[in-house]
């Protein structure tokens, strides 16, 4: 499968919360020690993806020791009645994430779209602005920074946890929402490792845990703008 070459973005921000999905039923909401897959794929979606190809993450460095706290927030439980709940977010983080393209071979009718190199050209113009969306570390209240890095000053970074290995156990990876109505939501976990302050994500088809769930809803596919359009685009805001 044709792949685009590898980006590399740095992720910084004050709070950040990957929520451990055994703890959401209570309300009071803990976060995963490390980022998992699927929240990082959804952070470089932000910056540029189109149906045409899928993002895949496939590594992460973690800069900054893993500290945490607990700050109480008011929910709603029903009618006008409010409850405090108590959620433990990551504090003062900043990764470094390692990522690339492929096609996406259920979108056969977008061949006439896969333009590896006119794509990697928006993306590396896209990081440049900070992505095209806003950034979320998690959740919508833990507003992240994206910064485009070089692959040298990835390799170079220095993490705290240099010449450790550290195991998290059995974390959340990553979601399959498949093609077509006939498809199933599929959830997958697996055994998260990291050394020297990097964790290296399996493909899903390794992950030993994989979950069938029912609660999804297939969008129907709508039309998209081209990307020699969107290229365009980006030129001519930059002659403005």
């Amino acid at each position: 499968m044709e792949k685009s070459k590898n980006f590399y973005v740095r992720l910084k921000g004050s709070y950040a919360l990957f929520t451990n999905g055994s703890t959401k039923g209570g309300g009071e909401k803990f976060s995963y020690s490390v980022p998992t897959r699927q929240a990082l794929n959804g952070i470089v979606d932000a910056i540029y993806y189109k149906p045409t190809f899928r993002n895949i993450v496939t590594e992460v460095k973690v800069i900054r020791p893993v500290q945490t706290e607990v700050i109480g927030t008011r929910a709603l439980i029903g009618g006008n009645k409010a409850d405090l709940n108590y959620v433990s977010y990551l504090t003062d983080v900043e990764y470094l994430v390692k990522y690339h393209f492929e096609w996406n071979e259920g979108r056969s009718d977008l061949i006439i779209d896969r333009n590896r190199k006119k794509h990697e050209a928006i993306m590396d113009r896209s990081l440049d602005r900070g992505g095209r969306r806003d950034i979320f570390l998690g959740t919508r209240e833990c507003v992240g920074l994206v910064e485009k890095i070089t692959e040298e000053e990835y390799l170079n970074a220095t993490s705290f946890y240099d010449d450790q290995i550290l195991s998290f156990g059995i974390m959340f990876h990553s979601f399959n929402y498949g093609e077509s109505k006939d498809e199933a939501l599929k959830s997958y976990y697996t055994e998260t490792i990291m050394k020297d302050g990097v964790i290296q994500f399996k493909p899903q088809i390794e992950c030993e845990i994989v979950n069938t769930l029912t609660t999804y809803k297939f969008k129907e596919t709508t039309e998209i703008k081209s990307v020699d359009k969107e290229l365009d685009e980006y030129q001519q805001m930059e002659e403005r």
